[in-house]
């Protein structure tokens, strides 16, 4: 775990720097070319290099060692940072669509060929980036977040190019400042995923990867175990999963507490990837408490 967290923070890294260089960049070409889709360009790469910032120190923070006050350890602030990423792709949107507002009956001139330019190396770092992040995408909710940024801003890239491609054809401006729309729609829409997956890890919900069905079926196939219930599962942060259960057992097996325990683990963490399982014992009589 140790070993791909590095993996992880290296790569995130490198993409920040990347994607600091690039915003620059985007946004003194959005200047000089007078185009606010590149400047709204800019402000989603801007976006990716805040949400990998605090990414990096959100990794930092879970690596810290849990206290009596904070029992599961700080595995949580990784979903805050990636509940504040979501939420400032958000606000960007809202941002773009405000200013596209503003120009969309006097749209300005733009410098179609500075715009192309300047856009064709965003497009190109954002492949970069994105290629850097998709190994751990899938992995990590954290860096998901920080993928999508990239994502978006690269669907973005090509949105700004062939805008400038049909300005630069028909001279018509107002083709800007329906890409800046686009740019700002893309942005809401994996803002509001990104969130929604939050929320649901802060409410307790089951992972979505998991169904709970799936565990009550694979615990009853145990041949000790004839009831399952009070069946709770839960994400504490990406990919680190927790759950709860109150089983009834056969009443031969009381004697081989420790057997079923190491059954019941075995099968949670190899099928379903839980790793930590408290598991509740119960017979005619009494109960049994039991942890891994």
């Amino acid at each position: 775990m140790i070993k791909i967290h590095s993996d992880v923070e290296k790569h995130l890294s490198i993409v920040f720097i990347i994607a600091v260089s690039l915003f620059v960049f985007e946004f003194v070409g959005g200047i000089l070319s007078n185009s606010l889709a590149l400047i709204a360009d800019s402000f989603h790469v801007m976006l990716d290099f805040v949400a990998i910032g605090i990414s990096l120190v959100a990794f930092r923070i879970a690596k810290k060692k849990h206290t009596s006050a904070l029992t599961f350890g700080f595995h949580r602030a990784e979903i805050i940072a990636a509940f504040v990423n979501g939420i400032s792709l958000v606000a960007t949107s809202v941002f773009i669509i405000i200013e596209a507002n503003k120009r969309i009956f006097e749209p300005p001139e733009i410098d179609t060929i500075i715009l192309i330019i300047f856009a064709s190396v965003g497009f190109v770092a954002n492949i970069i980036m994105a290629k850097r992040l998709e190994k751990h995408s899938h992995s990590n909710l954290n860096v998901h977040g920080s993928y999508l940024h990239v994502l978006g801003d690269l669907l973005s890239s090509i949105g700004v190019i062939v805008g400038a491609v049909i300005m630069m054809l028909s001279n018509n401006f107002i083709v800007d400042v329906v890409v800046s729309i686009g740019i700002a729609l893309v942005i809401l829409r994996s803002g509001i995923i990104l969130c929604k997956k939050c929320l649901h890890i802060f409410m307790e919900g089951t992972p979505e990867e998991i169904k709970v069905s799936d565990i009550t079926k694979d615990l009853l196939n145990i041949e000790e175990i004839i009831e399952v219930h009070d069946l709770h599962i839960w994400t504490l942060t990406s990919n680190l999963f927790s759950m709860t259960v109150h089983i009834k057992i056969k009443q031969e097996a009381l004697q081989q507490p420790d057997k079923i325990l190491k059954k019941i683990n075995h099968r949670m963490n190899e099928k379903f990837g839980i790793i930590h399982c408290t598991v509740q014992i119960e017979s005619e009589h009494g109960l049994m408490d039991l942890d891994d």
